[in-house]
């Protein structure tokens, strides 16, 4: 007896090769049943991977002394946020341009599949959902390739529909906000938002900005030249009504509320990169964290750092740093650069709080991409015997190297850098107790403070710390001014409302070998640093 009646015998010529159509429907629903048992199968022993290492890359974030003003990011700019830190209209907003079926869906959208592969063929454009979900788009760019073959298509629908099945939809939707590109350098809605209006993600409550932000998501590389390509703005600007009919069909917002909106303007794009003072103040704040980590290897040192994840707190106030910048460039711009006795001059000059011991500002160049050598920190040249008198008033000379502060080969005179010169003067007005200058007050990790900086003070005049009488010396409240015999290099200190400010000035030839005197220079060298110290501090006072 035969279980399937083919070839059928009970029919003649062609029609006996013919299957019956309950040999069809039978067949067709043994293979729909294979099928369907397969893929269960398949999605049961299918194994989440691993993340790729790009995807789970994070930037270290250095701020200014108040901890929230970003002076620029190392590494990845990636800053996950939590889903309770993603407001309602920015989730909404995202679901209406890539997955209005995100919450009911399994992970996959067959009909998405369908609709992308219709238009794939026909290349008939306009605004599309996509074809697959946020699950697969999390799928494919944290744990997958972009390949575009059909094993990878395959192992992308598994690992969405398994996923789905082992995490939660708001876990997936924010791990998917963490991970995606927004351009503009941005990794993640965090970063996105302040790349584009320049506030933290808690802040963007405006539907219009969170729509802007959610259509983005489509074509990131494209859409950030909508402010070159008018082609590019009429696209993003189509997308973005796109999203905003989609917030108003899931009765997110009403047609009236979507009538009065705007397109928004974000704000003009300025990579933070290592430009201008950005690269000094990292590069000093570094430098610090390699010091602590040779004393203490639980400070983690640049190299960690680097990795990202981290938020390091400096101790550089913005003002400080701003009022210091325009002081020298106001001097330097009084200098005729055709003369020879104008070029090439260089200024240093840093600010130490006199009770911690901490850099609140400094100069160190115009450009760090152009000039990397930092001299308020490293350009140490000879102090003149005025201040070097003033320095055995403060400093006990077996001291002199633990300040920073070192005689020049073969001969009585001391040199120093404006760092470590206004730390050493700082102590007259903290009861001659010296502090070791820092650059950074704490580092934070996952909104945790890890380490936190402790001033480092050090009493030179007494066993038990107690300052020795015949060492008091009134503290400068007036310009200390001092310069070396060939006039090589410039002094100038001041010490105010509990600040100490050193600067130098000094020349190079135009070779940049060695040092030039200062003699000749337009406004002379004395005045035109003076006019940077009073300058600067009389910005820093107000």
């Amino acid at each position: 007896m035969r279980l399937i009646d083919y070839p059928r015998r009970a029919k003649r010529g062609v029609r006996r090769w013919l299957p019956s159509w309950k040999l069809v429907l039978g067949t067709s629903a043994t293979v729909v049943a294979g099928v369907v048992a397969g893929f269960f199968v398949a999605v049961a022993t299918v194994q989440i991977p691993k993340p790729n290492e790009d995807a789970v890359q994070q930037a270290t974030i250095f701020t200014y002394a108040d901890g929230s003003t970003q002076i620029t990011h190392v590494g990845t700019n990636r800053r996950p946020v939590t889903f309770e830190q993603i407001p309602l209209v920015v989730r909404q907003a995202v679901l209406a341009a890539e997955d209005r079926t995100f919450y009911s869906d399994p992970g996959v959208s067959p009909m998405g599949l369908l609709r992308a592969l219709k238009n794939d063929l026909s290349s008939s454009g306009g605004n599309l959902q996509g074809g697959s979900t946020i699950t697969q788009q999390f799928v494919k760019n944290y744990y997958l390739t972009q390949q575009q073959t059909m094993a990878r298509k395959v192992n992308e629908i598994l690992v969405a529909v398994k996923l789905d099945q082992v995490e939660s939809k708001d876990q997936i939707l924010t791990d998917y906000l963490n991970t995606i590109f927004f351009a503009r350098g941005a990794y993640g809605i965090q970063s996105a938002s302040l790349a584009y209006f320049g506030v933290d993600i808690g802040q963007l409550t405006d539907p219009a900005k969170a729509a802007y932000i959610a259509a983005v998501i489509q074509s990131p590389y494209y859409y950030a030249t909508a402010d070159k390509d008018p082609k590019a703005l009429k696209a993003l600007q189509d997308r973005w009504k796109y999203v905003l009919d989609g917030m108003v069909a899931e009765h997110e917002i009403s047609a009236q509320q979507r009538a009065a909106m705007q397109f928004p303007t974000p704000v003009k794009y300025e990579p933070d990169d290592m430009g201008g003072v950005n690269g000094y103040l990292v590069d000093a704040a570094m430098q610090n964290l390699d010091r602590m980590h040779e004393k203490d290897p639980s400070v983690p040192d640049s190299n960690t750092v680097a990795r990202g994840g981290y938020t390091v707190v400096t101790t550089f106030r913005q003002d400080y740093m701003q009022a210091a910048k325009k002081s020298v460039d106001d001097m330097m711009s009084t200098l005729d650069p055709n003369r020879p006795q104008d070029q090439n001059v260089h200024i240093g000059m840093a600010s130490v709080d006199d009770k911690t011991g901490a850099v609140l500002g400094f100069y160190g160049g115009p450009d760090y991409l152009k000039q990397g050598f930092n001299d308020a920190f490293s350009a140490a040249g000879p102090v003149g015997d005025d201040i070097q008198q003033v320095l055995g008033n403060v400093v006990p000379t077996s001291h002199y190297q633990d300040t920073g502060f070192d005689f020049i080969p073969g001969t009585k005179a001391l040199a120093t850098t404006p760092l470590r010169a206004a730390a050493a003067m700082s102590s007259m007005s903290n009861g001659y107790q010296y502090n070791q200058p820092y650059e950074v007050s704490e580092i934070r990790q996952n909104g945790e403070v890890i380490w936190k900086a402790q001033p480092q003070p050090a009493n030179f005049w007494g066993e038990d710390g107690g300052i020795v009488p015949v060492r008091q010396y009134t503290p400068f409240k007036r310009q200390l001014e001092g310069a070396d015999i060939p006039k090589w290099w410039a002094w100038s200190m001041f010490d105010y409302n509990g600040v100490t400010t050193a600067a130098n000035m000094f020349a190079v030839p135009p070779d940049g070998k060695g040092n030039k005197a200062l003699l000749g220079m337009t406004g002379g060298y004395a005045s035109n640093l003076d006019n940077v110290l009073f300058r600067y501090v009389g910005a820093i006072r107000k």
